[in-house]
C-alpha cells in the first residue's frame, strides 16, 4: 500500500469517526470469438441496460488504481493521434465508431463467458498481429476508448511494444517509467507507471525504457504479477495491452500466456495467409484467439464490416528494425 493509499484511508476513517460523534445514538484449438448478429444484438442490449439510469462512474474504492486520484494526468491530444494515424480522420470518426462496437462487444462477451462460454482466465486483452504496420496500436487505442464510453467501464492501456512503442511516444510519455521498468525493478509498483489521462476512465502505461533482456523480463516471473496486478486494479473494466508483432520479437508469444484472450489485427491488402497461421501458431494454445480484418476494400463495406482507417503517417521499415534489435533513438 502506498503512502497515498494510506493516507486516503486515514482520512476515510477519521471522517467515518468525525461522523458517528454527531449522530445522535439510536464498493489443441482455440476457439474464435462469434461475430453473429444475435450475439452482437444480446451483448448491446445488456451493456445498454447496465448503463441506463448511471450518469456518472460508479464510486472507486480504496483498493483500486484510483485511490490515490493518480495525481500525473497526461493530455490526450486527439490532434496528435490523428496525424500519427492512432486515430481515423475526422470525416470517418462516425464510422469507426460503428466498427469498434462491432468488436468490442463480442470481446466483452467472452472474457465474462456469456454465450455459453467459459470466463476468461482474467479480463486482459493482448492485441497484437504477424507483422508490423498491420493497425494493432491503431486497434488498441480505439477500442480501449470505445470501451470506456461505457460508463461503468475502465480500460487501462498498455504499450506493450517496448523494443519500438507505437503509443508511448504520441500519448507525449516517451522516456517516461512504463512497464518494462516495473518488470526489471522490483522495488518498483505497478501504481508506479499508471497514468490517468483527460478521457474519463481511461488510464495509461507507457513502455518504458528498453534493454536488450526485455524478451526474458515479459517471459520472466514478474510478469504474470504485473497483469494480475493491473486486472485487479481496473476492477470490472478491462486491461488492453498493445503487444509487437508475433513474428518479429518473442515478447509478443511469451505474453499471450497471462492474458484472457489475443486479438489478431490482420491487414486485408498486404499480410499472407502463411504470415497468419505461423503467428497463431505461436499463441498460448490455452488462450483464445478473434481476428480483426483492417483496411477492407470500400466495396466490401456492404457485405462485411466495413473499413478501418489505418495507414496516416505509418512508421516505415519498422519489421527490419524490429529484426536487427535497433529502435529509433528517443
Amino acid at each position: 500500500m502506498s503512502i497515498i493509499e494510506r493516507a486516503l484511508q486515514k482520512a476515510q476513517q477519521s471522517k467515518s469517526t468525525a461522523a458517528k460523534k454527531v449522530m445522535p445514538p439510536d464498493a489443441p484449438q482455440v476457439p474464435a470469438v462469434d461475430l453473429q448478429a444475435e450475439t452482437l444484438r444480446s451483448s448491446a442490449m445488456e451493456l445498454e441496460q447496465r448503463s441506463t439510469g448511471h450518469t456518472e462512474r460508479r464510486p472507486v474504492d480504496a483498493a483500486s488504481l484510483t485511490s490515490r486520484d493518480l495525481k500525473r494526468i497526461v493530455e490526450v491530444d486527439f490532434d496528435r493521434l490523428r496525424a500519427a494515424g492512432r486515430l481515423p480522420p475526422v470525416h470517418a470518426t462516425r464510422q469507426t465508431d460503428e466498427e469498434m462496437r462491432r468488436v468490442k462487444w463480442p470481446l466483452l462477451s467472452a472474457l465474462a463467458g456469456r454465450g455459453g462460454g467459459a470466463p476468461a482466465r482474467n479480463n486482459v486483452i493482448l492485441v497484437t498481429s504477424a507483422e508490423p504496420s498491420e493497425g494493432k496500436s491503431y486497434t488498441s487505442l480505439n477500442l480501449a476508448l470505445s470501451i470506456v464510453r461505457d460508463r461503468e467501464m475502465r480500460v487501462i492501456l498498455v504499450d506493450g511494444d517496448v523494443a519500438l512503442p507505437g503509443l508511448t511516444p504520441t500519448m507525449g510519455l516517451e522516456g517516461a517509467p512504463g512497464l518494462n521498468d516495473a518488470l526489471d525493478d522490483t522495488s518498483m509498483s505497478v501504481n508506479d507507471v499508471i497514468y490517468r489521462t483527460t478521457v474519463d476512465g481511461l488510464f495509461f502505461v507507457p513502455a518504458g525504457k528498453w534493454h536488450e533482456h526485455s524478451p526474458e523480463l515479459i517471459a520472466g516471473s514478474r510478469m504474470p504479477w504485473v497483469i494480475a496486478e493491473l486486472a485487479e486494479r481496473v476492477g470490472n473494466g478491462v486491461v488492453i495491452l498493445d503487444s509487437p508483432p508475433l513474428l518479429a520479437t518473442n515478447e509478443a508469444q511469451a505474453a499471450t500466456r497471462y492474458v484472457g484472450h489475443v486479438l489478431m489485427v490482420v491487414r486485408a491488402d498486404r499480410t499472407e495467409q502463411r504470415a497468419v497461421t505461423d503467428a497463431i501458431a505461436l499463441i498460448d494454445k490455452s488462450t483464445p484467439v478473434s481476428a480483426v480484418l483492417n483496411g477492407v476494400e470500400a466495396s466490401l463495406v456492404s457485405k462485411y464490416y466495413g473499413q478501418y482507417y489505418y495507414g496516416y503517417g505509418a512508421k516505415q521499415g519498422a519489421y527490419s528494425r524490429y529484426r536487427s534489435g535497433k529502435r529509433d533513438a528517443p
